[in-house]
């Protein structure tokens, strides 16, 4: 009889031991955002760290693999700066990520350039605009504000490159997305207090490096359910980053996206070692090329390592580090039964302030496979605590997780709600 406690009291604490465990996300972010990551990105291969650190989390706690392999290797082309970025304004020189960012679509460029300053005109017509009628400026940068964004992409006068002034208190926001292409001509962001009114010359010393043929992986591991292991309920998180701008600015990125990843991790922990095992066999996929324009979920989408049809439904977890203000549900309104059960159960477990519908959104990784006719959600977590996007700001020892535990229980009963016969008192 002793023994039979003993069985049950080890099954019980087998059960619990795996539940949601936040300093176990903590050490996954702190891991993930830190510098020998190097920003999860694309110089001194980042994201390949990031794909061997999920790799051996899924061995660790012995999680199944596709085809014998946890990684699912391709490739894309993209731009970088692995090397030192110089500007110098009136002697000064700034700081790369705080003080500038170079545009991921920039080409290599050294020298000193004259400045043509263009501010304040809300309404812009290049080939109308009489104040450059028999200037030349193909050897010379253009000072230009938030009223001429479609300069990043097309530069009209043929300049040698153009400055975009950022207010002191707004974010530097970087971006890799436009990096697969590389223009004729340098962009860049540079705080408005460092490039004072009526600055002459700017120098720079800008080199690039094109990647033609990147290769990157997508971590996936599952766990076999015991009723219909051939249905399948996913869990998705990207944990690529935007890596380094130079050597010495790195985008840790711990909300975006290493808090997503640790939540899909977590999960995965729980369920490989759940007691009893899922209905349902449970898929965990981290993805890459997320920030270049979702192209590991892309990619997977298109060569699927399990039939896409027998999927019940995909949750994407982008950015869940915060929550005080709730959740956000996108594809909510197009699949309105799961987003009400998903009101009821919260409700129920009296677990965030509010679910938040949102429409179609092709803005994270849920959408490729959407687009292929998965049942496919995006889950973010709202509040003001934590406002770091795309800067060298998003770091772990600032991040709250204010309602992870809250959004993990309340994904658990996601789950369970699949199963038949479940019901919500």
């Amino acid at each position: 009889m002793k023994n039979i406690f003993t069985l049950i009291a080890a099954m019980i604490l087998g059960s619990c031991v795996f539940s949601q465990d936040l300093n176990y996300a903590r050490k996954v972010i702190n891991d993930l955002a830190g510098e020998a990551m190097h920003g999860r990105g694309y110089v001194k291969n980042g994201d390949l760290e990031a794909a061997k650190y999920i790799n051996r989390e899924f061995e660790t706690n012995k999680l199944s693999a596709f085809k014998g392999a946890y990684m699912q290797e391709y490739s894309f082309g993209i731009n970088t700066f692995p090397y030192k970025l110089t500007v110098i304004v009136d002697g000064n020189e700034l700081k790369p990520g705080t003080e500038f960012l170079v545009s991921c679509a920039s080409p290599s460029l050294k020298g000193t350039y004259e400045l043509i300053w263009l501010l304040n005109d809300s309404v812009f017509d290049p080939e109308k605009d009489i104040r450059f009628e028999g200037l030349s400026v193909s050897d010379k940068f253009i000072v230009t504000d938030k009223y001429h964004k479609n300069l990043k992409k097309d530069n009209y006068f043929g300049s040698k490159g153009v400055i975009f002034l950022k207010d002191d208190d707004a974010n530097l926001w970087w971006h890799v997305s436009n990096g697969h292409d590389v223009l004729d001509f340098v962009a860049l962001d540079i705080r408005r207090s460092k490039l004072p009114p009526g600055t002459e010359h700017i120098s720079l010393d800008i080199k690039n490096k094109y990647i033609e043929d990147h290769k990157t992986n997508n971590v996936a591991a599952y766990v076999q359910g015991i009723v219909q292991p051939d249905t399948f309920i996913v869990f998705t998180a990207h944990y690529d980053h935007l890596g380094m701008m130079g050597q010495q600015a790195y985008f840790p990125g711990a909300n975006d996206n290493a808090s997503g990843t640790a939540m899909v991790m977590d999960l995965a922990r729980h369920y490989a070692h759940s007691n009893p095992q899922p209905w349902y066999s449970m898929v965990f996929i981290t993805l890459s090329g997320e920030e270049t324009g979702l192209n590991g979920s892309e990619y997977f989408a298109e060569n699927p390592l399990f039939p896409l049809e027998n999927v019940k439904a995909l949750i994407n977890l982008d950015m869940v580090g915060t929550g005080s203000d709730g959740i956000t549900l996108v594809n909510g309104k197009v699949f309105m039964d799961d987003y009400e059960r998903l009101v009821q159960l919260n409700e129920k477990g009296a677990y965030l302030k509010k679910v938040k519908i949102r429409g179609e959104s092709c803005n994270s990784d849920h959408c490729p496979f959407y687009e292929a006719g998965v049942k496919a959600f995006f889950i973010y977590t709202m509040g003001k605590e934590h406002q770091e996007y795309h800067t060298v700001d998003d770091k772990p020892e600032v991040l709250p997780l204010t309602e992870y535990n809250d959004v993990f229980k309340l994904l658990l009963d996601f789950v369970a709600s699949y199963e038949p016969g479940f019901t919500i008192e």
